[in-house]
């Protein structure tokens, strides 16, 4: 009889063996089975154990360094600044957009009395013909 490959099965018909193209190992073919000590009697460690396509491994952590109060305290500073800015150019935009409306309301009345001014005045004059 053949020797056994790593898989149990005729070298000969394994596929794996064959698409790998590994040989028969004769140290697997000529092993006893573990003792009932398990692999602790025969001073070995147990094999690891295999990589599974069906679960998620996730990646050890990266040295997570905790950060520093003073860098949380320049962002809330840097923060208040942007923010202060922001509101300052807002409210002058919108200062600036009052000023120009005000100033055509009193561009309008100034038009309006001059004209009514205007219009009374040249009632009262004597035309010369």
């Amino acid at each position: 009889m053949a020797p056994a490959c790593l898989h149990g099965l005729d070298p000969s018909e394994c596929l794996i063996c064959r698409t790998l193209g590994t040989g028969p190992d004769p140290a697997v073919a000529t092993k006893a089975a573990p003792a009932a000590g398990g692999w602790s009697s025969l001073g070995r460690s147990p094999p690891p154990e295999p990589v599974r396509p069906d679960v998620v491994y996730r990646p050890g952590s990266p040295g997570h360094r905790p950060r520093s109060l003073g860098l949380h305290l320049a962002l809330l500073v840097a923060a208040v600044v942007v923010i202060g800015l922001a509101v300052w150019v807002v409210a002058g935009a919108l200062l600036a957009i009052l000023h120009v409306v005000e100033l055509v309301v009193v561009a309008g009345v100034a038009a309006w009395a001059g004209y009514r001014l205007g219009h009374y005045r040249g009632s009262r004059s004597q035309r010369g013909d």
